[in-house]
C-alpha cells in the first residue's frame, strides 16, 4: 500500500526531523546520466482558498514536466503564518505527482505564537533539512528572524549546517534552498552575513543558491555559484521588478551541472481556474 505523505507525518507524530527525506524517498536510477530537474516556487502568499488557483496551475504545469524529480517551496507560503494558510498552501501542493518540501520564509512564522514555526512545521515539517538524490545533496536552510525582511543566518543554523557540510566528502555537487537571497549582486535583501555563510562551502563543491524574498527573477554566477530569485507565484503580491508574469524556476541537472530557466504560469489557464 501506497504511503502518502500526510499518513506519514501522521505516524511521526510530534517528531521534528532534521531532514527532508521523510517527503522526498529516494528516487533508485539506472546509473545513467539523464538529464533531470528541480522545480522551485517561491512566495505564494495564500490567505485563503482564491488565491490558491495561480499555485494549482503551476503545481498542474509541474507535473506536466516529466523529468522534475521534486519540488521546493522556497518560503513565503502564508501571508501571516496562520494555520489555515499553510493548511491551503498545503493541499494544493500536495497535489504534485512528484515529492516536495519546503523552507520557511518571514510570512510563515507567527511571531504571536509560543512556538513562532508550529504552524509552518505541522504541515511541512522541519525548517531546515538536507536531502541527496542520486550524487547531489541538498540544503533546506532556515535563514528567518522572525518577521523580518531584513537577516542574517543564526549562530545555531551555522553550526547546523557546518556539522552536516563536514561528512560530505569535497567532490559531491550541493544545491542550497534558502527564503532570503545570497546573491553579491541581488537588488535586495542580502542575508547580512552571506559571506559567512558562504565561507562554510570552501573547500565543497557549492553549484547553486537558490532564493526568494525578492519577488523578481535574477540570475548571477559568482566564483563558480549560481544565485538565483524567482518571480512570485501569486495573486495577492506584485513583483517587486515590476514584471507581471508569475511562476517558477526550473533547475535542470545532467551529471553535476545546473542550469536554470524560469517558467511563467500560464494566464489563460488560471483565468479559467478563478472561474
Amino acid at each position: 500500500m501506497e504511503m502518502t505523505r500526510r499518513k506519514f507525518l501522521g505516524l511521526i507524530g510530534a517528531v521534528t526531523l532534521s531532514s527532508c527525506a521523510h517527503r522526498i524517498p529516494l528516487i533508485g536510477g539506472n546509473g545513467k546520466e539523464n538529464p533531470w530537474a528541480v522545480a522551485g516556487l517561491s512566495d505564494l502568499h495564500v490567505n485563503q482558498a482564491r488565491t490558491t488557483a495561480i499555485i494549482n496551475r503551476a503545481v498542474a504545469q509541474i507535473n506536466d514536466t516529466r523529468y522534475v524529480r521534486f519540488t521546493v517551496v522556497i518560503g513565503d507560503l502564508s501571508t501571516s503564518g496562520q494555520l489555515a494558510e499553510l493548511n491551503l498552501a498545503r493541499e494544493s501542493l500536495d497535489r504534485l505527482a512528484q515529492p516536495y518540501c519546503a523552507v520557511p520564509g518571514n510570512h510563515d512564522v507567527d511571531t504571536r505564537a509560543t512556538d513562532p514555526y508550529a504552524n509552518f512545521k505541522r504541515n511541512f515539517g522541519a525548517p531546515s533539512w538536507i536531502h541527496e538524490e542520486k550524487q547531489w545533496v541538498f540544503f533546506g536552510l532556515d535563514t528567518c528572524e522572525g518577521a523580518a525582511s531584513d537577516v542574517a543566518v543564526r549562530p545555531d543554523r551555522l553550526d547546523w549546517l557546518e556539522k552536516r557540510l563536514r561528512k560530505l566528502g569535497p567532490d559531491r555537487p550541493i544545491g542550497v534552498f534558502a527564503h532570503h537571497p545570497f546573491g553579491p549582486s541581488t537588488k535586495a535583501y542580502r542575508v547580512k552575513n552571506a559571506d559567512e555563510v558562504l565561507g562554510l562551502f570552501n573547500g565543497h563543491n557549492l553549484k547553486f543558491i537558490a532564493s526568494a524574498h525578492y519577488h523578481g527573477n535574477q540570475e548571477e554566477t559568482a566564483n563558480g555559484v549560481l544565485f538565483t530569485t524567482t518571480a512570485c507565484c501569486s495573486s495577492t503580491r506584485d513583483n517587486f521588478d515590476e514584471t507581471k508574469e508569475k511562476g517558477y524556476r526550473l533547475f535542470r541537472i545532467t551529471g553535476e551541472e545546473v542550469t536554470t530557466e524560469f517558467v511563467p504560469v500560464a494566464v489563460g489557464a488560471l483565468a479559467s481556474a478563478s472561474a
